[in-house]
C-alpha cells in the first residue's frame, strides 16, 4: 500500500533532520550516534534496538562499534515509558550525545557486544552456516547472527525475517546468549567497498518487519555510509598531520598541543609533568659513513624503542632532525630519570637498520614540572640539560635544574 502524504512527509523530514546533524560534524562516534538514534527514536524507524558493525583499521574484522537501545524487558518498558513521558522525540536526542556517552545503563548493549565480531577472511564459510532465508516461506528456527550477517554482507542486499531467532552467545559458550527477533539487516558499503553493516530488531514489542520498513533503513543506511566514510577520512587526514612521515611517532605539532594540555591539566591537580629531550650523538657520522637511506632507518629504529618503552598515555615525538622528545604525564623527575635511562641503555644495546648499525648512543635531557611553568620554559630547562649532557661526554642523561 502507498504511504498517505502525512506520513511521505513525515518520513521527508525525518531524513533531512538526520542528514543536516550527520553532516554538521565530522565526529564518527557523533555520526554512529545520530544514524542509530534514528533507526530506534519513536518518530525515526522506531525499531527496538539498532546496532553497527565497522571494519577495523587493518580491514580485517568486522566489530560492533555501538549499539542503541535496552538490554532486556524491564530496561524497555522503563525506558519507553519515559519516553513517552516526556514526549522524546528524535530531534531530542541529538543534544543528549554526551550524556549517553557517559551513562553506563545506554552503553550496556554496546560492551555487551563487544566481543562479536566477523573475519572478513571467513564471510563464505560463515554464510555457508545457515540455510537460504530469502523471499516468501522462509524456515522458522534459530540461526547464528554471524552466519546471517555474513551472508547478507556478501550478497550486498538488505534482508529482514519475521521468522528467523538470531543468537549470539556473549562470551562463549557459558555467557549469556543475546537473541534478536524480527530482524533487519543492511550491508553498508561505499563504491563497492564494504565497510560494515547495521541490523536492528523488535524482540521486545514482537512488531514485524515490513518491506517498507527494510526500504527505509536500507535509504538511512546508504546515507550512514557515506557519512561514516567521510568522518573516517576525515580521521585519517587529522591524524597525518599529526605523525612524523618518516619515523610514525608524533611530530612537533602535535608535541606542542599535548603538552599544553598536559600542563593545563597538572595545574589543577597539582600533579607532576617531566618531559625527556633526546638527540642522537653524532648522527652526521653515521649518514657519512652508512648512507642516509640507513641514517633514515636508524631514526625508524630509534622512534619504535622509544615508543615500546613508555605507556601508552605517554607521548613520543620527532622535534626535528635527530632530536626526539618524551612527553611522561603523572611523573615526577625521579621516575623520569629512570625511564630516560632507560632508553637510552636500550638504544645503545640494539643493533638498528636490520644490524646494520651498532652503538648509537643518546643523549637526554629531562625537565620537571607541577605545572606552574609554560610549554617554552620547560623545554628550554630540558634543553639546555641536553646541552650540558653533550658537553660532559654524551651516552648520558642529565637532570634540569629548578625553573
Amino acid at each position: 500500500m502507498a504511504k498517505n502524504t502525512e506520513s511521505l512527509l513525515k518520513e521527508l523530514e525525518f531524513r533531512m533532520v538526520v542528514t543536516t546533524a550527520i553532516l554538521s560534524t565530522l565526529d564518527l562516534d557523533y555520526v554512529l550516534y545520530v544514524i542509530l538514534s534514528g533507526i530506534t527514536s519513536r518518530d525515526g524507524l522506531g525499531f527496538n534496538r539498532a546496532f553497527l558493525l565497522l571494519d577495523d583499521e587493518e580491514g580485517r574484522t568486522l566489530k560492533v562499534r555501538l549499539a542503541v537501545g535496552p538490554r532486556t524487558g524491564e530496561d524497555a518498558q522503563r525506558i519507553w515509558t519515559e519516553i513517552e513521558r516526556e514526549e522524546v522525540n528524535f530531534p531530542d536526542l541529538l543534544p543528549r550525545f554526551e550524556a549517553f556517552l557517559q551513562d553506563t545503563v545506554s552503553q550496556a548493549l554496546t560492551r555487551e557486544m563487544a566481543s562479536f565480531s566477523v573475519p572478513r577472511n571467513r564471510l563464505e564459510a560463515l554464510a555457508a552456516t545457515v540455510f537460504q532465508a530469502d523471499g516468501e516461506g522462509e524456515a522458522e528456527g534459530d540461526a547464528p547472527l554471524v552466519g546471517v550477517l555474513a551472508r547478507c554482507m556478501l550478497n550486498g542486499t538488505p534482508w529482514c525475517s519475521n521468522a528467523l531467532t538470531l543468537r549470539h552467545e556473549v562470551g562463549g559458550t557459558a555467557g549469556r546468549i543475546v537473541e534478536l527477533r524480527h530482524v533487519a539487516v543492511v550491508p553498508l558499503a561505499v563504491e563497492g567497498r564494504l565497510i560494515g553493516a547495521i541490523f536492528a530488531d523488535n524482540l521486545f514489542t514482537g512488531h514485524s518487519v515490513a518491506a517498507e520498513e527494510l526500504r527505509s533503513l536500507h535509504a538511512l543506511g546508504n546515507l550512514a555510509a557515506l557519512a561514516i566514510d567521510r568522518a573516517r577520512l576525515h580521521q585519517r587526514t587529522a591524524a597525518m598531520a599529526e605523525v612524523d612521515g618518516l619515523t610514525g611517532v608524533y611530530n612537533r605539532r602535535y608535541y606542542s598541543a599535548a603538552v599544553d594540555r598536559a600542563l593545563e591539566s597538572a595545574r589543577r591537580s597539582a600533579d607532576s609533568v617531566s618531559i625527556i629531550l633526546f638527540d642522537l650523538d653524532r648522527f652526521k657520522r653515521c649518514n657519512d659513513q652508512h648512507g642516509h637511506l640507513i641514517g633514515d632507518e636508524v631514526l625508524k629504529d630509534v622512534a619504535r624503542i622509544l615508543t615500546a618503552g613508555v605507556r601508552g598515555s605517554d607521548v613520543v615525538a620527532r622535534y626535528g632532525g635527530e632530536e626526539f622528545i618524551v612527553l611522561l604525564r603523572s611523573t615526577g623527575q625521579e621516575a623520569a630519570v629512570q625511564v630516560a635511562e632507560k632508553l637510552r641503555a636500550k638504544v645503545k644495546e640494539s643493533p638498528l637498520a636490520e644490524g646494520q648499525v651498532h652503538g648509537v648512543t643518546l643523549s637526554a635531557g629531562v625537565a620537571t614540572t607541577s605545572g606552574e611553568e609554560s610549554a617554552h620554559a620547560l623545554f628550554d630547562r630540558a634543553d639546555r640539560a641536553l646541552y650540558r649532557a653533550k658537553l660532559a661526554g654524551r651516552d648520558q642523561v642529565v637532570l634540569a635544574t629548578d625553573s
